[in-house]
């Protein structure tokens, strides 16, 4: 359990890193749609986990555990703009290992990775992702291979979005059979190091960190080879990832520099020790492990059908897939429920300085922009912010018609954002041919 929430913690440091602390304590789009007084939502993101980490190694007790659950709990309702995916998967983990003896946690781990790639897979397979010059299997690959100067490959590009959905989906079937973990193992971890070096190392490292679990049956990680090994490897990865890694256009600082390195020898160490973990998977022989299948199956069964129903988008394990609100493929359909409504915003005429230190300035430029719209739970908070400095960025309701690809402004009864949390993105695209990465 202590490891999932050190790999939580790498990713509030990579935030912290990649972002600074300018914005720490800024709750105008907290995700769960309560918004937190500015010294409170800093101390949520600074904090917490650090605590949380502190007491899972120290005070292994139920109260112990349920204290870390708390800590947890505090830094999600502090969390700004989005939940990741991998924070979710790690938030969840820990709250169920916390309260299960420590023979569950390995079964635990590999159902919850098993089904995280599962339902990756499955949610790519809709007519944008795989067909559309907007798939985002294809734009994040072009992106990638710009950053490190080489040609875009036409027809590595075509193949990506089957490439991405086979290989996920045959990591989550080897991790459903029995005595095949390893060859799971063996395919998750370059793909996660792909995953890594074009940005995205802290799913890499929450996802390891849940294998490593997996490997561990009894609780204790005690990797069967000498230190060095590990050291070696995570000096290997570190460098490959030093000299790989790319998220944006021009020449690195070295502070970025040290931060891919950083992350790719956290990133090496875990691969090495899970695969130099003297088990080879969960122990399975209990009577209560098909009841755990039983149980994980259905919640990502019920999470899946959420996003299929058009319920919500966020949260899902769905990275990647070019799912949107609004759109052309299989998963667009009628709610089960009234959607999250979206809002225009207009740049006030007078921005006084005091609200660009309650919102950063680059939300408030990309939020007002007139190709964009904003998820009504974020519009409710900005303008909340701005009535305290005596504006209004004049939110108006949005909606689809049948006949337009956009959307357009819904009828004047309707323009109230109401408080919401972010099941659906903060902000989107007004037009829905646009490319949009979710």
């Amino acid at each position: 359990m202590a490891l999932v929430v050190a790999a939580l913690l790498f990713h509030q440091v990579n935030r912290l890193w990649e972002y600074g602390f300018s914005g720490v304590g800024q709750h105008w789009a907290p995700v769960f749609g309560v918004r937190l007084p500015r010294r409170t939502a800093a101390a949520g993101q600074l904090a917490a986990l650090p605590a949380a980490v502190l007491l899972a190694l120290t005070v292994p007790s139920l109260a112990g555990r349920s204290a870390v659950v708390a800590l947890i709990a505090f830094w999600l309702l502090a969390t700004q703009m989005r939940l990741s995916d991998h924070c979710w998967l790690g938030a969840v983990a820990v709250a169920v290992m916390a309260f299960t003896p420590t023979p569950v946690h390995a079964v635990l781990a590999e159902d919850l990775l098993a089904g995280v790639y599962l339902t990756a897979a499955l949610l790519k397979v809709n007519d944008e992702y795989l067909f559309t010059d907007r798939s985002a299997g294809r734009v994040v690959t072009a992106h990638y291979l710009r950053l490190l100067g080489l040609p875009e490959f036409p027809r590595l590009l075509r193949a990506m979005p089957a490439l991405v959905i086979g290989t996920e989906l045959l990591v989550g079937v080897l991790a459903c059979v029995p005595g095949a973990e390893l060859w799971a193992l063996g395919i998750a971890i370059p793909m996660h190091l792909v995953f890594g070096v074009s940005g995205n190392y802290p799913f890499s490292v929450v996802a390891l960190a849940l294998w490593v679990t997996a490997f561990s049956p009894d609780g204790r990680i005690e990797p069967d080879g000498p230190a060095a090994v590990l050291w070696a490897a995570a000096l290997l990865v570190g460098l490959l990832s030093t000299a790989t890694g790319r998220t944006a256009k021009g020449r690195r600082s070295t502070s970025w520099l040290i931060k891919d390195f950083y992350q790719g020898a956290v990133y090496g160490a875990l691969c090495a020790t899970a695969v130099l973990a003297p088990a080879s998977g969960p122990d399975r022989s209990a009577s209560w492990v098909p009841y755990t299948h039983a149980l994980l199956a259905l919640a990502f069964a019920v999470n899946f059908g959420l996003v299929v129903a058009g319920v919500k988008l966020e949260w899902s394990f769905a990275m990647f897939t070019s799912l949107r609100p609004f759109g052309r493929s299989w998963l667009e359909r009628h709610r089960l429920r009234e959607g999250p409504r979206y809002y225009s915003l207009t740049l006030p005429a007078r921005m006084p300085k005091a609200l660009l230190k309650d919102i950063d300035p680059t939300f408030v430029y990309l939020a007002t922009r007139e190709e964009n719209v904003v998820h009504e739970g974020v519009a409710h908070h900005v303008e909340a912010v701005a009535r305290k400095h005596d504006v209004t960025f004049a939110p108006r309701a949005m909606t689809q018609v049948a006949d337009r690809r956009e959307l357009v402004p819904a009828p004047s009864e309707r323009s109230a954002p109401r408080r919401r949390f972010l099941d659906y993105p903060a902000v989107t695209p007004k037009h829905l041919d646009r490319r949009y990465l979710a």
